[in-house]
Protein backbone atom coordinates (compact mmCIF):
# COMPACT_ATOMS: atom_id res chain seq x y z
CA UNK A 1 0.00 0.00 0.00
CA UNK A 2 1.42 3.32 -0.89
CA UNK A 3 1.88 6.11 1.74
CA UNK A 4 -0.50 8.43 -0.64
CA UNK A 5 -3.30 5.54 -0.60
CA UNK A 6 -2.65 5.31 3.49
CA UNK A 7 -2.73 8.72 3.74
CA UNK A 8 -6.62 8.79 1.96
CA UNK A 9 -7.92 6.12 3.86
CA UNK A 10 -6.48 7.91 7.46
CA UNK A 11 -8.51 11.39 6.57
CA UNK A 12 -11.47 9.31 5.09
CA UNK A 13 -12.04 7.54 9.08
CA UNK A 14 -10.61 11.26 10.94
CA UNK A 15 -11.37 15.03 11.00
CA UNK A 16 -8.87 16.41 9.06
CA UNK A 17 -6.47 19.14 10.74
CA UNK A 18 -6.07 22.36 8.49
CA UNK A 19 -3.46 24.66 9.78
CA UNK A 20 -3.59 28.06 8.73
CA UNK A 21 -0.94 30.79 8.25
CA UNK A 22 -2.55 34.26 8.26
CA UNK A 23 -0.21 36.93 7.70
CA UNK A 24 -1.81 40.79 9.46
CA UNK A 25 -2.42 41.74 12.78
CA UNK A 26 -5.41 44.09 11.72
CA UNK A 27 -9.19 43.07 10.39
CA UNK A 28 -8.77 43.32 7.30
CA UNK A 29 -11.11 41.62 4.40
CA UNK A 30 -8.50 38.58 3.98
CA UNK A 31 -9.14 37.69 7.67
CA UNK A 32 -12.74 38.35 7.36
CA UNK A 33 -12.49 36.15 4.40
CA UNK A 34 -10.83 33.23 6.46
CA UNK A 35 -13.24 33.55 9.37
CA UNK A 36 -16.33 32.88 6.56
CA UNK A 37 -14.09 30.05 5.27
CA UNK A 38 -14.14 28.56 9.39
CA UNK A 39 -17.64 29.46 10.11
CA UNK A 40 -18.73 27.25 6.97
CA UNK A 41 -16.55 24.21 7.86
CA UNK A 42 -17.84 20.97 8.99
CA UNK A 43 -16.52 20.70 12.33
CA UNK A 44 -17.47 17.08 12.63
CA UNK A 45 -14.76 16.73 9.60
CA UNK A 46 -12.36 19.36 9.85
CA UNK A 47 -10.26 21.14 12.49
CA UNK A 48 -9.22 24.49 11.77
CA UNK A 49 -6.12 26.00 13.88
CA UNK A 50 -4.98 29.10 12.60
CA UNK A 51 -1.57 30.92 13.56
CA UNK A 52 -1.32 34.94 13.34
CA UNK A 53 0.95 37.32 14.45
CA UNK A 54 1.02 38.06 18.15
CA UNK A 55 1.39 42.06 18.06
CA UNK A 56 -0.40 44.62 19.61
CA UNK A 57 -3.57 45.02 18.27
CA UNK A 58 -4.43 41.27 17.24
CA UNK A 59 -6.89 40.96 19.50
CA UNK A 60 -9.81 41.55 17.25
CA UNK A 61 -7.68 39.00 14.37
CA UNK A 62 -8.08 36.40 17.15
CA UNK A 63 -12.10 37.01 17.63
CA UNK A 64 -12.96 37.02 14.78
CA UNK A 65 -11.76 33.77 14.10
CA UNK A 66 -12.48 31.72 17.51
CA UNK A 67 -16.26 32.84 16.99
CA UNK A 68 -15.93 31.45 13.91
CA UNK A 69 -14.57 28.11 15.72
CA UNK A 70 -11.21 27.87 14.98
CA UNK A 71 -8.33 27.06 18.04
CA UNK A 72 -5.92 30.31 17.22
CA UNK A 73 -2.30 30.18 17.97
CA UNK A 74 -0.69 33.47 18.31
CA UNK A 75 3.43 33.73 17.17
CA UNK A 76 5.70 36.61 17.18
CA UNK A 77 7.25 35.01 14.44
CA UNK A 78 4.67 35.26 11.61
CA UNK A 79 6.43 37.94 9.65
CA UNK A 80 5.03 38.53 6.09
CA UNK A 81 7.84 38.58 2.93
CA UNK A 82 5.49 41.51 0.64
CA UNK A 83 5.75 41.81 -2.95
CA UNK A 84 2.35 42.45 -4.63
CA UNK A 85 0.54 45.04 -6.02
CA UNK A 86 -1.04 45.89 -2.98
CA UNK A 87 1.93 45.86 -0.36
CA UNK A 88 4.97 45.96 -2.62
CA UNK A 89 7.72 45.87 0.09
CA UNK A 90 9.24 49.33 -1.57
CA UNK A 91 11.94 50.23 0.56
CA UNK A 92 15.37 48.51 1.74
CA UNK A 93 13.85 48.60 5.14
CA UNK A 94 10.99 46.41 4.03
CA UNK A 95 13.08 44.14 2.28
CA UNK A 96 15.58 43.62 5.34
CA UNK A 97 12.55 42.92 7.23
CA UNK A 98 11.25 40.48 5.08
CA UNK A 99 14.23 38.44 4.29
CA UNK A 100 15.44 38.59 8.01
CA UNK A 101 11.74 37.23 8.86
CA UNK A 102 11.76 34.53 6.07
CA UNK A 103 14.08 31.71 8.47
CA UNK A 104 12.26 32.56 11.54
CA UNK A 105 8.78 31.80 10.18
CA UNK A 106 10.38 28.54 7.98
CA UNK A 107 11.52 27.20 11.89
CA UNK A 108 8.45 28.14 13.40
CA UNK A 109 5.75 26.61 10.82
CA UNK A 110 8.93 23.35 10.94
CA UNK A 111 8.23 23.40 14.62
CA UNK A 112 4.42 23.52 14.30
CA UNK A 113 3.74 20.91 11.79
CA UNK A 114 5.97 18.43 13.99
CA UNK A 115 3.58 19.59 16.75
CA UNK A 116 0.29 19.53 15.33
CA UNK A 117 0.46 17.20 12.49
CA UNK A 118 -2.30 18.71 10.35
CA UNK A 119 -3.26 17.00 7.05
CA UNK A 120 -3.20 20.31 5.39
CA UNK A 121 -1.23 23.51 5.35
CA UNK A 122 -2.90 26.52 3.91
CA UNK A 123 -1.23 30.01 3.85
CA UNK A 124 -3.79 32.73 3.63
CA UNK A 125 -1.61 34.97 1.58
CA UNK A 126 1.48 34.26 -0.84
CA UNK A 127 3.46 36.76 1.65
CA UNK A 128 3.99 34.03 4.51
CA UNK A 129 5.32 31.63 1.98
CA UNK A 130 8.31 30.82 4.38
CA UNK A 131 5.98 28.80 6.64
CA UNK A 132 5.81 26.43 3.43
CA UNK A 133 9.40 25.82 3.45
CA UNK A 134 9.20 25.40 7.17
CA UNK A 135 6.81 22.38 6.10
CA UNK A 136 9.43 21.02 3.94
CA UNK A 137 11.82 21.66 6.82
CA UNK A 138 9.73 19.50 9.08
CA UNK A 139 10.14 16.58 7.15
CA UNK A 140 6.31 15.36 6.70
CA UNK A 141 4.85 15.30 3.94
CA UNK A 142 2.11 17.88 3.87
CA UNK A 143 0.40 19.29 1.24
CA UNK A 144 0.79 22.99 0.88
CA UNK A 145 -2.25 25.39 -0.52
CA UNK A 146 -1.84 29.18 -0.54
CA UNK A 147 -3.97 31.74 -1.44
CA UNK A 148 -3.38 34.33 -3.78
CA UNK A 149 -5.19 37.60 -2.58
CA UNK A 150 -3.93 40.08 -4.92
CA UNK A 151 -1.39 39.95 -8.12
CA UNK A 152 2.45 39.75 -7.03
CA UNK A 153 4.46 42.35 -9.08
CA UNK A 154 6.25 42.31 -11.79
CA UNK A 155 9.43 43.11 -10.62
CA UNK A 156 12.63 41.37 -9.73
CA UNK A 157 11.38 41.51 -6.13
CA UNK A 158 8.06 40.22 -6.72
CA UNK A 159 9.60 37.85 -9.61
CA UNK A 160 11.50 36.43 -6.32
CA UNK A 161 8.41 35.79 -3.96
CA UNK A 162 6.56 34.22 -7.22
CA UNK A 163 9.61 31.52 -7.76
CA UNK A 164 9.58 30.56 -3.94
CA UNK A 165 5.58 30.09 -3.83
CA UNK A 166 6.03 27.85 -6.93
CA UNK A 167 8.87 25.87 -5.15
CA UNK A 168 7.09 25.42 -2.18
CA UNK A 169 3.50 25.78 -2.95
CA UNK A 170 1.27 22.47 -3.88
CA UNK A 171 -1.56 24.10 -5.10
CA UNK A 172 -2.92 27.87 -5.30
CA UNK A 173 -6.56 29.50 -4.44
CA UNK A 174 -6.61 32.60 -6.19
CA UNK A 175 -9.29 35.57 -5.75
CA UNK A 176 -8.72 35.98 -9.84
CA UNK A 177 -7.49 35.24 -12.69
CA UNK A 178 -5.02 38.29 -12.24
CA UNK A 179 -3.56 37.15 -9.39
CA UNK A 180 -3.43 33.18 -10.77
CA UNK A 181 -1.34 35.00 -13.55
CA UNK A 182 0.82 36.82 -11.35
CA UNK A 183 2.45 33.71 -10.13
CA UNK A 184 4.09 33.30 -13.66
CA UNK A 185 4.90 31.14 -15.59
CA UNK A 186 1.04 30.86 -16.85
CA UNK A 187 0.35 27.01 -15.70
CA UNK A 188 0.53 26.58 -12.07
CA UNK A 189 -1.30 24.10 -10.25
CA UNK A 190 -4.29 26.21 -8.95
CA UNK A 191 -7.91 27.90 -9.08
CA UNK A 192 -10.09 30.64 -8.96
CA UNK A 193 -12.54 30.88 -6.05
CA UNK A 194 -13.63 34.90 -5.37
CA UNK A 195 -13.54 36.21 -2.14
CA UNK A 196 -16.47 35.28 -0.06
CA UNK A 197 -19.64 37.40 1.51
CA UNK A 198 -21.38 36.97 4.05
CA UNK A 199 -25.21 36.68 2.93
CA UNK A 200 -26.41 37.10 6.31
CA UNK A 201 -24.71 40.05 7.22
CA UNK A 202 -24.83 41.54 3.39
CA UNK A 203 -28.46 42.09 3.28
CA UNK A 204 -30.74 45.36 2.05
CA UNK A 205 -32.45 46.82 5.21
CA UNK A 206 -34.90 49.67 4.12
CA UNK A 207 -34.93 51.27 7.12
CA UNK A 208 -31.06 50.81 8.15
CA UNK A 209 -30.93 52.49 4.71
CA UNK A 210 -33.16 55.84 5.51
CA UNK A 211 -31.87 56.45 8.94
CA UNK A 212 -28.02 56.34 7.43
CA UNK A 213 -29.00 58.67 4.39
CA UNK A 214 -30.51 61.01 6.68
CA UNK A 215 -27.80 60.80 8.85
CA UNK A 216 -25.41 61.88 6.00
CA UNK A 217 -27.65 64.27 4.83
CA UNK A 218 -28.58 62.40 1.63
CA UNK A 219 -31.79 63.18 -0.09
CA UNK A 220 -34.26 60.60 -1.62
CA UNK A 221 -33.41 61.60 -5.44
CA UNK A 222 -29.68 61.68 -4.85
CA UNK A 223 -27.88 58.61 -6.36
CA UNK A 224 -25.30 58.14 -4.15
CA UNK A 225 -21.63 56.70 -5.85
CA UNK A 226 -19.53 55.19 -3.14
CA UNK A 227 -15.94 54.48 -3.14
CA UNK A 228 -15.18 52.42 -0.48
CA UNK A 229 -11.63 51.41 0.78
CA UNK A 230 -8.57 52.65 2.52
CA UNK A 231 -7.45 56.02 1.70
CA UNK A 232 -4.40 54.95 -0.36
CA UNK A 233 -3.17 56.06 -3.64
CA UNK A 234 -3.91 52.17 -5.36
CA UNK A 235 -7.61 53.01 -4.45
CA UNK A 236 -7.90 55.56 -6.53
CA UNK A 237 -9.57 58.31 -4.25
CA UNK A 238 -7.92 61.64 -4.88
CA UNK A 239 -8.28 60.56 -8.59
CA UNK A 240 -12.00 60.25 -8.03
CA UNK A 241 -12.15 63.77 -5.74
CA UNK A 242 -10.42 65.64 -8.24
CA UNK A 243 -12.81 64.57 -11.14
CA UNK A 244 -15.88 65.06 -9.20
CA UNK A 245 -14.57 68.59 -8.79
CA UNK A 246 -13.33 69.13 -12.65
CA UNK A 247 -16.87 67.72 -13.99
CA UNK A 248 -19.29 69.00 -12.06
CA UNK A 249 -21.25 71.22 -14.51
CA UNK A 250 -21.03 67.71 -16.82
CA UNK A 251 -22.25 65.34 -14.29
CA UNK A 252 -25.76 64.86 -13.99
CA UNK A 253 -27.59 66.43 -10.88
CA UNK A 254 -28.57 63.66 -8.99
CA UNK A 255 -25.49 61.99 -8.68
CA UNK A 256 -24.04 62.17 -5.25
CA UNK A 257 -20.44 61.10 -4.37
CA UNK A 258 -19.14 59.69 -0.84
CA UNK A 259 -15.57 58.44 -0.32
CA UNK A 260 -15.47 56.29 2.88
CA UNK A 261 -12.18 55.25 4.64
CA UNK A 262 -10.60 57.91 6.54
CA UNK A 263 -9.07 57.43 9.49
CA UNK A 264 -7.56 59.37 12.39
CA UNK A 265 -3.89 59.38 11.53
CA UNK A 266 -4.10 59.22 7.90
CA UNK A 267 -1.61 61.06 7.20
CA UNK A 268 -0.34 63.72 4.31
CA UNK A 269 -2.01 61.60 1.55
CA UNK A 270 -5.65 61.41 3.54
CA UNK A 271 -5.21 65.23 3.90
CA UNK A 272 -4.62 65.33 0.12
CA UNK A 273 -7.88 64.11 -0.38
CA UNK A 274 -9.63 65.45 2.13
CA UNK A 275 -9.12 68.94 0.52
CA UNK A 276 -10.15 67.75 -2.83
CA UNK A 277 -13.39 66.67 -1.43
CA UNK A 278 -13.96 70.06 0.68
CA UNK A 279 -13.94 71.47 -2.98
CA UNK A 280 -16.64 70.11 -4.25
CA UNK A 281 -20.19 70.55 -2.81
CA UNK A 282 -21.52 66.89 -4.25
CA UNK A 283 -19.01 65.12 -2.54
CA UNK A 284 -18.42 63.50 0.62
CA UNK A 285 -15.73 62.46 3.05
CA UNK A 286 -16.81 59.66 5.19
CA UNK A 287 -14.60 58.28 8.57
CA UNK A 288 -13.11 53.88 8.41
CA UNK A 289 -16.40 52.28 9.64
CA UNK A 290 -16.49 48.58 10.33
CA UNK A 291 -20.71 48.51 9.58
CA UNK A 292 -19.96 48.23 5.49
CA UNK A 293 -23.23 46.57 5.38
CA UNK A 294 -25.19 49.37 6.21
CA UNK A 295 -22.92 52.03 4.33
CA UNK A 296 -23.18 49.81 1.23
CA UNK A 297 -26.95 50.00 1.75
CA UNK A 298 -27.24 53.64 2.02
CA UNK A 299 -25.33 53.43 -1.17
CA UNK A 300 -26.98 53.29 -4.83
CA UNK A 301 -23.77 51.88 -6.75
CA UNK A 302 -20.20 51.20 -6.00
CA UNK A 303 -17.16 52.68 -7.32
CA UNK A 304 -13.68 51.30 -7.82
CA UNK A 305 -11.15 54.17 -9.09
CA UNK A 306 -8.39 52.09 -8.26
CA UNK A 307 -4.83 53.15 -9.82
CA UNK A 308 -3.10 49.80 -9.08
CA UNK A 309 -4.98 46.17 -10.11
CA UNK A 310 -5.99 44.35 -6.70
CA UNK A 311 -9.29 42.98 -5.74
CA UNK A 312 -12.31 45.59 -4.39
CA UNK A 313 -14.19 43.77 -1.69
CA UNK A 314 -17.19 46.54 -1.81
CA UNK A 315 -18.06 45.68 -5.18
CA UNK A 316 -18.52 42.15 -4.90
CA UNK A 317 -20.35 42.81 -0.75
CA UNK A 318 -21.98 45.37 -2.77
CA UNK A 319 -23.28 42.63 -5.95
CA UNK A 320 -24.64 40.83 -2.97
CA UNK A 321 -26.92 43.50 -1.63
CA UNK A 322 -27.90 44.59 -5.13
CA UNK A 323 -25.88 47.00 -6.03
CA UNK A 324 -24.06 47.70 -9.28
CA UNK A 325 -20.30 48.95 -9.84
CA UNK A 326 -18.63 51.30 -11.53
CA UNK A 327 -14.74 50.72 -11.61
CA UNK A 328 -11.70 51.23 -13.14
CA UNK A 329 -10.85 49.00 -16.61
CA UNK A 330 -8.24 46.97 -14.83
CA UNK A 331 -7.82 43.54 -14.87
CA UNK A 332 -9.03 41.98 -11.35
CA UNK A 333 -12.13 44.49 -11.21
CA UNK A 334 -13.19 43.42 -14.49
CA UNK A 335 -13.49 40.15 -13.11
CA UNK A 336 -16.10 41.37 -10.31
CA UNK A 337 -18.54 42.60 -12.72
CA UNK A 338 -20.27 41.59 -16.39
CA UNK A 339 -19.81 44.86 -18.39
CA UNK A 340 -23.40 46.18 -18.87
CA UNK A 341 -24.88 43.82 -16.74
CA UNK A 342 -23.91 44.16 -13.41
CA UNK A 343 -21.71 47.27 -13.58
CA UNK A 344 -19.78 49.82 -15.78
CA UNK A 345 -15.91 50.14 -16.14
CA UNK A 346 -14.11 52.91 -17.69
CA UNK A 347 -10.84 53.92 -18.64
CA UNK A 348 -8.83 56.04 -15.74
CA UNK A 349 -7.03 58.60 -18.38
CA UNK A 350 -11.10 58.93 -20.24
CA UNK A 351 -12.88 61.42 -18.15
CA UNK A 352 -15.52 61.71 -20.26
CA UNK A 353 -15.83 57.38 -20.11
CA UNK A 354 -16.27 58.13 -16.48
CA UNK A 355 -18.87 61.29 -17.01
CA UNK A 356 -21.11 58.79 -19.50
CA UNK A 357 -20.70 56.10 -16.98
CA UNK A 358 -22.32 58.55 -14.21
CA UNK A 359 -24.48 59.66 -16.06
CA UNK A 360 -25.70 56.51 -17.43
CA UNK A 361 -26.18 54.97 -13.54
CA UNK A 362 -28.73 58.14 -12.74
CA UNK A 363 -31.28 57.07 -15.19
CA UNK A 364 -33.49 54.58 -12.61
CA UNK A 365 -34.27 51.65 -15.49
CA UNK A 366 -30.83 51.80 -15.88
CA UNK A 367 -29.39 51.31 -12.54
CA UNK A 368 -32.52 49.11 -11.71
CA UNK A 369 -31.97 46.39 -14.58
CA UNK A 370 -27.91 46.44 -13.36
CA UNK A 371 -28.99 46.06 -9.67
CA UNK A 372 -31.11 42.93 -10.53
CA UNK A 373 -28.34 41.06 -12.20
CA UNK A 374 -25.69 42.45 -9.73
CA UNK A 375 -27.88 40.84 -6.97
CA UNK A 376 -28.09 37.20 -8.98
CA UNK A 377 -24.43 37.60 -10.05
CA UNK A 378 -23.61 38.20 -6.43
CA UNK A 379 -25.17 34.80 -4.68
CA UNK A 380 -24.05 32.60 -8.02
CA UNK A 381 -20.18 33.82 -7.18
CA UNK A 382 -19.42 35.47 -4.38
CA UNK A 383 -21.99 33.35 -1.74
CA UNK A 384 -20.01 32.37 1.28
CA UNK A 385 -21.47 28.72 1.50
CA UNK A 386 -20.69 27.59 -2.02
CA UNK A 387 -17.27 28.99 -1.96
CA UNK A 388 -16.48 27.15 1.19
CA UNK A 389 -17.41 24.05 -0.51
CA UNK A 390 -14.93 24.98 -3.61
CA UNK A 391 -12.50 25.26 -0.91
CA UNK A 392 -13.28 21.92 0.79
CA UNK A 393 -13.12 20.29 -2.44
CA UNK A 394 -10.23 21.46 -2.91
CA UNK A 395 -8.61 19.82 0.22
CA UNK A 396 -10.42 16.99 -0.80
CA UNK A 397 -8.50 16.43 -4.17
CA UNK A 398 -4.98 17.18 -2.54
CA UNK A 399 -5.93 14.61 0.21
CA UNK A 400 -6.77 12.19 -2.67
CA UNK A 401 -10.00 11.31 -0.63
CA UNK A 402 -13.79 11.32 -2.16
CA UNK A 403 -15.59 15.07 -1.90
CA UNK A 404 -18.85 15.95 -0.95
CA UNK A 405 -18.74 18.72 -3.53
CA UNK A 406 -16.98 17.01 -6.06
CA UNK A 407 -13.40 16.85 -7.39
CA UNK A 408 -11.70 20.05 -8.00
CA UNK A 409 -11.94 20.83 -11.66
CA UNK A 410 -9.80 23.33 -14.26
CA UNK A 411 -6.91 24.09 -12.44
CA UNK A 412 -5.26 25.87 -14.24
CA UNK A 413 -8.20 28.30 -13.74
CA UNK A 414 -11.42 29.34 -12.58
CA UNK A 415 -13.57 26.40 -10.82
Amino acid sequence: MTNEVHHAEAVASQRVRILFVHHAHDPGGAVRSLAMLVAGLDKQKLEPIVVIPDRPGSDAVRHLLEVAGAKVVAERHVRPFHGSTVVPCATLREKIYSLVGFPLLALLAAKLVRQIRPDIVHLNSTSVIAAAAGVRMSGMRTPVIAHVREPLLSSPWGRLLAALNRKFVDYFVSIDEAGLRSLEPPIVRGSVIFNFVDAARFRPDEARRAALRRAQGWNEDDIVFLSLARITPANGALELARFIHAHNDRLNARARFAIAGFEPEGGPYQQQVRDAIARSDRCDAIAFTHDAAGLIDAADVIVAPFTVPHSARSVFEGAAMGKPALVTRLSNLLELIREGETGLSYDMDCPQELIDAVNRLCDDRTRESLSDAAFRFGVEEFGAEANVARTVAVYHEMLGAPSEAGAVTGVEGRQ
